[in-house]
Order: structure tokens, then sequence, then C-alpha cells
């Protein structure tokens, strides 16, 4: 149990017991959050007072043990994290005490060590009493959990789609510390930047993979359902043209601005029912993923469109790296 600024005395059942005490902390008048996170609150001190009393009794009538920790609360940790970084950011929070907890289906998720390491040791999840999900309105996902033996916080981040994780990509450079200043200055300097590096791997990666893909069932003469491939060009063409936005450090060119532009509307375009006109329009989303993945590739080799280059490149078009049309890079 837990006393947070914010929400009051927190508890999480936990043990073999978890059932009994999720019961004794019903019967007790705490209120039951997600996954079995009870809280009550202390804006009445005789109120409070009757709960935690009726609580000890339930506890020993069921014979469960209530312990008391002075540590601080993940729940509060996480939120001052969320609210001093940039954007907005939502927290859920998971109790991974709870065998079947959520929280620990979503830290399969986990792109990063120490906290990757979660999802394949179930034995490590001992030492952890819950986790904190912060969520950023663009798709983001970060872990807080900590690490009680070592008295540190251990913060990571999650994969936005599952096949991330087996892409070879350089996985983002999660954090392990013992304060939240600390934690604070990594992420902003170190974890972000790093994630932020690997989506943008993973969705080149993925896009240049499905764009292939649908070129070949479009020449097969197997006839072959192209809407799941479709839909994974309009699952990561987004993310590529977001990144291509907010990396350059200066304006783009009118003509690569006006592609951008072009790709977002069409993108957002749901396929017609009509094959000539899902064809004409699946034409257009090969024609600008295939521009965007060249425009990715020219940003990391500095050659991205800008006013000040000369005006000689084809219309649309990055210009070229000097040996010619840049590989599929390998996973840093």
């Amino acid at each position: 149990m837990y006393l947070s600024p914010e929400d009051g005395l927190v508890a999480l059942p936990r043990g073999s017991g978890a059932d009994w005490a999720r019961t004794a902390l019903d019967l007790s008048a705490f209120e039951e959050h997600h996954e079995g996170i009870h809280v009550l609150a202390l804006t009445s001190p005789a109120t409070a007072q009757n709960s935690i009393d009726t609580l000890y009794r339930n506890a020993q009538h069921f014979g469960i043990t209530v312990d008391i920790t002075r540590r601080s609360f993940i729940g509060d940790v996480a939120r001052r994290i969320a609210q001093a970084l940039d954007g907005t950011w939502e927290v859920e929070l998971g109790n991974l005490q709870l065998p079947q907890s959520d929280a620990r289906q979503r830290l399969r998720w986990a792109w990063s060590a120490p906290v990757r390491s979660l999802s394949s040791n179930p034995r490590a999840y001992g030492a952890l009493s819950a986790a904190a999900f912060l969520t950023h309105e663009d798709g983001r996902e970060l872990v807080v959990t900590e690490q009680p033996y070592a008295d540190q916080l251990l913060v990571g981040v999650l994969a936005p789609h599952i096949e991330f994780l087996s892409l070879g990509i350089q996985p983002p450079a999660s954090i392990g510390v013992p304060t939240e200043q600390a934690a604070l200055k990594k992420i902003t300097r170190t974890l972000l930047p790093s994630y932020d590096r690997a989506l943008a791997d993973a969705h080149l990666l993925m896009l240049d993979t499905t764009l292939v893909q649908v070129r070949e069932a479009r020449g097969s003469a197997e006839h072959a359902d192209l809407m799941p491939l479709a839909s994974a060009l309009r699952q990561h063409a987004p993310y590529l043209i977001r990144h291509l936005r907010s990396t350059l450090p200066g304006p783009l060119a009118a003509q690569s601005a006006a592609l951008l532009n072009r790709a977002e509307k069409t993108f957002t375009l749901a396929p017609p029912p009509e094959d000539r006109a899902a064809g004409e329009l699946l034409d257009q989303w090969l024609e600008h993923g295939k521009r965007l993945t060249e425009m990715t590739r020219s940003l990391e080799h500095g050659l991205i469109d800008r006013p000040s280059l000369a005006p000689a490149a084809q219309p649309g078009l990055p210009p070229q790296p000097p040996n010619g049309p840049a590989s599929p890079r390998p996973g840093r």
C-alpha cells in the first residue's frame, strides 16, 4: 500500500491471496480502478480511518497481510514525468502483480532493454509492483516502472507494431536511473531521440517491403487480395510524412512541400468499391510511397530538397545521392 499525494491510499493486490485482497479492499470502501488497483481518498479523515480499520479486520479474517511502503507510487512519478515532457501525454496504470494483467501483456511490446527483458522473463515481475504507460497524442508510448532492489526507475518504450521487434532495428536506448530528474534528462536527451530514429528506420523498412509486395501482387496472375497490403501502406507512409516535416531544421522547397501535402491527402482516402477506381488510387499510393522513401533517405544523406538548392532537380523529387539511388540501410 502506498501513500499518494494525488490519489490518497493506493493498494496493489498481489501474491496467492490477491483475490481475497481485492475482496477485502472492496468491503473496506476502497474504490477499484484499473486491474485491481484500489484507491482510498483521504479527503475525509474520519471516513478514511474507518475504512482502514475495516481493512485490517477483513485482512485478518481472510488471512492476508497489509504491507505499507514509504516508496513513491509509480503513478505519481509517471504523472510528474508526463507533465514535464513536451506535448500531451496520457498516463495509464497497470498492476504487474496480477498474473493475467493487461500490463504484462503490453510489456510484450517493449522495444528496449532493460524493460524488454520482462517480456521473456516472468520471474522479473516479482520485483515490480506496477507500470505506468505514457501515451503521446502522436502514438509514441513510454513505460515507466521501478526496480525496488536496485532503487531505480526503469523507462523504456513500446513498439507501435509487434513486427517492429523482429526487424533487426537498433532498439531505443532505455534507461535506469535513481531519480525523476535524471529520468527526465535522459528521456529527453537519449530515449526519445533514439525512439524517433528507431521508428523512422522501422517504418521506412516496412514501407519498402510493402511496396515490393504490392507490386509483386499486382503482377501476379493469382489476383491476390491487395487490401491488407494497402492497409499497411496507410500505416507506415503517414509516419514518414510527419517525420520529414518534424525533422527538417528548415523549410522544404515548394515542390517537396507540395508532394508531402498531396501524399498526406491521398493516404487519408479510403479505397473505393469499384475495382478500376481502387486500382488508380493504389497506383497513387505506390508512387507516393516510393517518393516518401526516397525523400527519407535523401534526408539521411543531407540531400533533401530545400529552397536554397538549385532548382534543377526533377519536380517533386529529391536529388539522388552521388552514387545513385540509396539501397535499404541496415538496422543501426
